[in-house]
């Protein structure tokens, strides 16, 4: 899941990871349940490949382009079919577009996350609130 691991939004991130986790046919998880930080960022990239491999669905949850996300959503889009065929979108939107532009504010990370969106299509959900959230999460297989 692309995002902070902090605060409010990563508790989103972890609840959309224990709620497709709950299901009974199914295992979520975030790399951050492997013991990986700050100190073990060359390892990210080939863990997520390894694991990305064996999952049936990725589910990217997008709350602004803080931090790092310009090179993760490039690395997503990077990773061809891999990845974009099995890859869900859950992206907030914001009722305010000055709060969209000033979460949504980098040019490089747009055009990562509008290729991104064109190519996964109709795996994009859009949400605003924890509720819409929790349905769009829901319509992930």
């Amino acid at each position: 899941m692309v995002g902070s691991g902090s605060g409010e939004q990563g508790q989103r991130r972890r609840r959309v990871c224990a709620r497709l986790d709950d299901r009974r046919d199914a295992v979520g998880f975030r790399l951050e349940g492997f013991g990986f930080d700050a100190d073990d960022l060359d390892l990210w990239a080939p863990a997520f490949e390894v694991l990305a491999a064996q999952a049936t669905w990725i589910v990217g949850v997008i709350e602004d382009f803080d931090g790092g996300h310009v090179w993760e959503l490039g690395y997503l889009y990077r990773q061809q079919t891999a990845v974009r065929d099995v890859l869900w979108l859950l992206k907030r939107v914001y009722d305010d577009p000055a709060d969209e532009r000033a979460n949504y504010d980098n040019g490089m990370a747009a055009s990562h996350l509008a290729a991104l969106e064109a190519a996964v299509d109709e795996r994009v959900l859009e949400w605003a609130t924890v509720a819409e959230l929790d349905r769009v999460t829901d319509r992930v297989p």
